[in-house]
């Protein structure tokens, strides 16, 4: 089984990076990081407003991996639906390039002011499987298959 925990993060700002410094309890080798706060460019503002000090985020560990992280005060177990609720403000689906090439015909069809074929047209629907372009998981399927691979 697999526990989701919620991690506060001292966050050190500068002009070029961010710098994250974990509690203590904390192991990167045990956990899987699904989500940072910040990892939607809108939620950054929240972080700014707290004193731009610390970051939340959301990880996941095998149930016998998690007492030593619980010890923190910075670490706390959620449940799904809250982690759900949390990770999908954090991540939004993106468009994702599965086919470069088709798309990059269509980019230089379109620079060349060349009509678009149906199928071409097709190709740039996200809602379209099939297509050269798709959409980036959801944040609930990236953490369905973490738990089921840690399960």
């Amino acid at each position: 089984m697999a526990k989701i925990l919620k991690i506060k993060a001292k966050r050190t700002q500068t002009s070029r990076s961010t710098h994250y410094d974990y509690p203590p309890e904390y192991d990167a080798q045990k956990i899987q990081v699904l989500a940072y706060e910040t990892f939607n460019p809108a939620n950054v503002q929240a972080v700014i407003d707290r004193g731009n000090k610390d970051e939340y985020l959301i990880g996941v560990v095998r149930d016998a991996d998690a007492p030593p992280f619980l010890v923190s005060e910075d670490i706390v177990e959620i449940d799904y639906n809250k982690a759900k609720k949390m990770g999908s403000r954090w991540i939004k689906q993106i468009p994702k390039i599965t086919d470069p090439q088709k798309v990059a015909k269509i980019c230089q069809k379109v620079v060349n002011s060349q009509p678009l074929t149906a199928d071409e047209l097709n190709a740039l629907d996200v809602e379209n499987p099939e297509s050269g372009i798709i959409k980036s998981r959801t944040f609930q399927e990236f953490l369905d298959k973490v738990i089921e691979e840690i399960d």
